[in-house]
């Protein structure tokens, strides 16, 4: 098998438009694709290679899928995704290229819109994406080769806007290197197809760099506001038994109101109260899901601040679609 091959399936998939890139659908598990499903408390399992960490919005009904395709030198993956806000990223010697693969443009990354741009993430990034809505992304994680244009990519994360017929080969690339993982793994378990599909890849996610258009520098509001947000956030977990006021957070950050809510709206897209609540409750849940026979609800509720236990129960149903005292029964019946 050589590059006729894979033109030649590239080629088949070309009167697919961009619909057939909008689910998993021809996707199969195979020796050469693996393909999971997950729930909110165990999405983080998958994000650690990247050294990223998910914080669910809402539970939903979304269906969160990995499929993902190891070849010698880099992975790519398929990921159906949830309202989330993600931080991270710490990529030792390694990139990260992220292709949305829908039409979801609402997330941002440190406050900046993402759109329908291409992400790349290289070394350590102090990153907060924000994502309100599930969205279904391509991402080729390895090792960037020492020449240009990988060499010129400092450490952090870049928004690309390459030409739209890069753009466009580059989501079908993603689409039929998967297809073929999932329907044709043989072809896929040789050296030299794997390698032409490794050549492929890089060579294409190359041009959308070298096409890039530069759409200008950050605001330089966005960088004070991603460190507006990480020391209310640190404020906030020092003591998780105390409920801030907005004017009392702003004053101990060292900014003005109007600051602290246009920052944190920016970078999470909510106010600091709500924020504080969804931070208070998906750290209830995490400590609900470790399941020791000391925790009580109780007590979990009151150490997050939340003094009032009827309302605590509503919000937390309301969060994740389920009263904490089934999350923690169920969390106590798996450890059995």
């Amino acid at each position: 098998m050589d590059q006729s091959h894979l033109n030649a399936v590239r080629d088949g998939a070309q009167r697919f438009a961009a619909d057939r890139l909008l689910s998993f659908q021809g996707l199969k598990p195979s020796s050469a694709l693996e393909l999971r499903s997950y729930d909110v408390d165990h999405f983080d399992e998958s994000e650690r290679y990247a050294g990223a960490s998910s914080m669910p919005l809402s539970a939903g009904t979304t269906a969160i899928m990995r499929a993902r395709l190891s070849l010698p030198t880099l992975t790519l993956s398929l990921v159906k995704t949830f309202p989330r806000i993600i931080r991270g990223y710490r990529l030792t010697n390694a990139v990260a290229m992220s292709v949305l693969m829908d039409h979801v443009t609402s997330a941002r990354i440190n406050g900046q819109s993402i759109g329908s741009s291409v992400v790349v993430l290289k070394g350590d990034s102090d990153c907060l994406v924000y994502e309100p809505e599930g969205r279904l992304i391509g991402i080729v994680y390895f090792s960037p080769p020492a020449h240009e244009p990988w060499a010129q990519l400092a450490d952090g994360h870049h928004l690309l806007n390459p030409a739209p017929d890069v753009l466009v080969s580059l989501r079908r690339l993603i689409s039929v290197t998967l297809e073929t993982a999932a329907n044709d793994p043989e072809f896929l378990s040789e050296p030299a197809s794997q390698t032409v599909v490794e050549q492929s890849l890089l060579s294409t996610m190359e041009a959308a760099i070298r096409t890039n258009v530069d759409g200008g520098p950050a605001p330089s509001a966005t960088d004070g506001y991603r460190r507006i947000v990480a020391d209310m956030e640190r404020l906030i977990r020092r003591d998780l038994t105390i409920w801030h006021k907005t004017t009392e957070l702003a004053e101990q950050v060292g900014v003005s109101v109007r600051t602290l809510q246009s920052a944190t709206l920016a970078i999470c897209g909510m106010s600091p109260h709500r924020y504080s609540r969804v931070l208070r409750l998906w750290s209830v849940r995490r400590q609900l899901r470790i399941g020791s026979g000391r925790r009580s609800v109780k007590s979990c509720a009151i150490a997050h601040g939340f003094w009032h236990l009827s309302e605590f129960a509503a919000s937390y149903r309301a969060a994740f679609g389920e009263l904490p005292s089934e999350t923690l029964n169920r969390s106590l019946r798996e450890a059995i």
